[in-house]
C-alpha cells in the first residue's frame, strides 16, 4: 500500500474534486430536522484515478456509494472480489471491512459519496431488495452526473445553512437515480446566467486562494465601501467575507493534505498564510483536527 501511495501525482488526480465536510458542519446537519434523516459527509470525483487505493480495516462509519463512470476498478468486501465497470455502481454498508482500487491498466473515473442518517439504512435495505447483485448497472445518464457536479459546485461555494440544506435535500434525488433509475428520465436543465455580487465574490476568492486578501481589497475590487460590502455579504451568506475566504482556503488545504506530498508549511505558504502556526490553529478550529492528524486519519 505504501508503494501505491507514493505514486500519487503531486496534486492528486488531474481534474479531481473532493469535499469533506468539517465535523462542526456535520454536527450542525445532525441537529437540523429538515435534513438530518439522510445526509452526506463526503463527496468527490476522481478522473482516471491511476493508483487509487483505499483500505478500511474496520469499515466506514457511513454508507458509501461508488459510481464508476469510465475505466474499471475492484472492490473487495465480505471475502468477495467485485469488478466495477463503466456505468456500474455499488453501495458499501458501514462497519464492513473493505478495500477498493483502480485497475492498473484501465484506471477508473468514479463519483463517490458517503451518506448517513436514520434513513440511510432503510435506503440500503431497499437497494438490496431491488438490486440482487452487489454491483449494479445503470444507464448512462448525464443528468445523474450533473447532480453530482451540482452538489460539489454548491459546497465549493461554502457551508452556509442554505447551501447545506440544498445539497442534502438534493441528495434524495441523486440516490433515487440509482434506486429507481427506470423513473429517472432526462429533463432539460435551465441555467440562470444572471450573476450577482455574492457569486462574483466567491469566484474572486477562489481565484485568489494563494493571496492574503483583506476586506478592503475585496470591497475595492467590486467598487463598494468596506462597510457596505461587509453588510451585503454577511446578510446573504451568514458569514463575514474574510471568514468565508478562510473557509475556502481550509477546504483547499484538506485536498492538498490528502492528495499531495507537500509539507504543512508548504501548504500554508501556498494558501497565502505567512505564519504556518496560525494556519494550523485556523485549520484545527475549522476541522476539529490538526493538519497532521487530518492527513494521518485520511491515509489510515
Amino acid at each position: 500500500m505504501k508503494g501505491i501511495l507514493e505514486k500519487r501525482i503531486n496534486q492528486g488526480f488531474i481534474g479531481q474534486r473532493m469535499i469533506v465536510l468539517p465535523k462542526k458542519v456535520v454536527k450542525t446537519i445532525s441537529n437540523n430536522f429538515l435534513i438530518n434523516s439522510l445526509y452526506f459527509t463526503d463527496i468527490g470525483f476522481f478522473p482516471k484515478a491511476k493508483n487509487h487505493f483505499i483500505q478500511r480495516q474496520k469499515g466506514s462509519k457511513q454508507h458509501i456509494i461508488i459510481y464508476c463512470r469510465e475505466g474499471q476498478g475492484i472492490l473487495e468486501m465480505n471475502n468477495t472480489r467485485l469488478i466495477l465497470k463503466p456505468n456500474t455502481f455499488c453501495i458499501i454498508p458501514p462497519g464492513i471491512p473493505h478495500k477498493y482500487y483502480s485497475d492498473s491498466k484501465v484506471p477508473w473515473s468514479i463519483y463517490w459519496l458517503h451518506f448517513t442518517g436514520i434513513q440511510a439504512s432503510h435506503f440500503y435495505t431497499k437497494f438490496l431488495e431491488l438490486h440482487t447483485p452487489a454491483v449494479s448497472s445503470v444507464l448512462l445518464e448525464e443528468r445523474r452526473i450533473s447532480l453530482f457536479e451540482n452538489l460539489i459546485d454548491v459546497l465549493e461555494d461554502g457551508y452556509s445553512i442554505s447551501n447545506i440544506e440544498y445539497v442534502n435535500i438534493s441528495l434524495w434525488q441523486l440516490l433515487n437515480s440509482f434506486l429507481y433509475q427506470r423513473y429517472f428520465i432526462e429533463v432539460g436543465r435551465k441555467h440562470d446566467t444572471k450573476d450577482n455580487l455574492i457569486q462574483a465574490s466567491i469566484r474572486y476568492m477562489k481565484e485568489n486562494l494563494e493571496n492574503s486578501l483583506r476586506i478592503n481589497d475585496i470591497a475595492k475590487h467590486f467598487n463598494y465601501s468596506p462597510s457596505h460590502y461587509f453588510s451585503i455579504f454577511k446578510s446573504q451568506t451568514g458569514y463575514s467575507p474574510i471568514h468565508y475566504f478562510n473557509h475556502l482556503k481550509i477546504q483547499k488545504a484538506c485536498q492538498l493534505l490528502c492528495f499531495s506530498t507537500l509539507s504543512i508549511k508548504e501548504i500554508s505558504f501556498l494558501l497565502g498564510f505567512s505564519d504556518p502556526l496560525y494556519f494550523s490553529r485556523l485549520f484545527k478550529k475549522t476541522m476539529n483536527a490538526s493538519p497532521s492528524n487530518y492527513r494521518k486519519e485520511y491515509l489510515s
